[in-house]
């Protein structure tokens, strides 16, 4: 692939500590490894932010909301700190497969 782009995985969270690390674990397997992970902490109040502080990996945004939004809201603010050229959106309690960021690379590029 001749050209690679920065994906940013928006990942919204509030209290998703029960399938966090599995939905962390998919993004950090990926075959396609130029990614970012914009993880926008919609208030938790649940381990969550400990299960994050595990993953060492600079490619981790963390921010913060002031108060509780709807996810609709939360995402619009996560979406303000995206740097990449394409957006992957995974939640807390979704996993992606090891070939997902190739698999849609190589669709937007065609």
């Amino acid at each position: 692939m001749e050209n690679k782009p920065l994906v940013s995985f928006l990942m919204n969270c509030h209290n998703g500590e029960k399938y966090l690390k599995l939905s962390l674990d998919s993004i950090f397997d990926q075959e396609y490894q130029n990614f970012e992970i914009i993880f926008y902490d919609n208030y938790s109040t649940d381990n969550s932010l400990n299960i994050l502080n595990k993953y060492n990996d600079e490619r981790i945004r963390y921010f913060k909301s002031s108060k509780k939004l709807t996810l609709s809201c939360a995402r619009v603010e996560a979406w303000k700190f995206i740097n990449g050229d394409l957006v992957a959106i995974l939640d807390t309690d979704d996993m992606c497969s090891p070939n997902r960021l190739l698999e849609q690379i190589d669709y937007f590029q065609k």
